[in-house]
């Protein structure tokens, strides 16, 4: 019976309440039980005929699901939002109540490749510095950029207290015309490239995810999403094919 059991922060995560390290502040701050009793530990083992609740919810684990997906300019990354469309009111209903999350964010007048999902555990190591999963941008600026420009760019920013910057920045079309470029991030910050942008004294006019770690958007059409296997999202990252 042991080996069928889980350390319940594992288990906490499996049920999508995010990473084994997420979760383990819902227990630290004692709003999580088993089988009615307080959980001291995320060391304690769980097993599959326990009733473990959250908030007094009972929870159980999840079926993961992994979609991809091109995110249309105009729509948020949240689950709900009172002002904004949020991009999961263009999912299906059947994606409704699978408890589904952005893997990283796209600013709400930004687009391209987003990965959805309900496994924290994975959203963790995908975001994680040590990841070193990087993401690709195609980026129109408001004016043709002189190298001057591009040199600026490349020194980045002080995002969210932290000093940044991207691990490339390319012109993508021949002067006089070079208002689209290429710019590539790790660890990426809220708005990161629209401030490095704002210091350069340029404006970000159109801002898109063209790529996650090899993964390349190209078929997708905006809104459009595809379901995939937790198996083939990774090959995709790692190795590389368009979506």
């Amino acid at each position: 019976m042991e080996a069928n059991k889980l350390r319940l922060n594992r288990y906490l995560a499996l049920c999508g309440l995010g990473s084994r390290r997420s979760v383990e502040e819902l227990i630290r701050t004692g709003r999580v039980k088993i089988n009615g009793k307080l959980a001291q530990s995320f060391h304690v083992k769980v097993a599959s005929d326990d009733c473990v609740e959250v908030d007094g919810n009972r929870v159980r684990p999840l079926n993961f699901v992994y979609l991809v997906f091109h995110k249309p300019p105009g729509y948020v990354c949240a689950v709900k939002d009172r002002h904004n469309a949020t991009i999961f009111s263009l999912l299906p209903g059947k994606y409704n109540d699978l408890g589904l999350f952005p893997v990283g964010r796209l600013d709400k007048m930004s687009e391209g490749l987003l990965i959805l999902t309900n496994d924290g555990e994975l959203s963790f190591n995908l975001t994680h510095p040590s990841s070193r999963i990087v993401k690709t941008y195609e980026v129109l600026m408001d004016r043709p950029l002189r190298d001057s420009d591009i040199m600026r760019l490349k020194r980045g920013a002080t995002v969210e207290g932290l000093h940044v910057a991207p691990i490339d920045v390319t012109i993508l079309e021949r002067p006089p015309y070079g208002r689209w470029v290429k710019i590539r991030l790790g660890e990426g910050r809220k708005r990161e490239i629209r401030v490095m942008a704002l210091e350069a004294k340029l404006k970000v006019i159109r801002l898109i995810r063209r790529a996650i770690g090899k993964m390349i958007l190209k078929e997708l059409s905006p809104g459009a999403y595809k379901e995939v296997t937790l198996k083939d999202l990774m090959y995709l990252i790692r190795s590389g094919g368009f979506v």
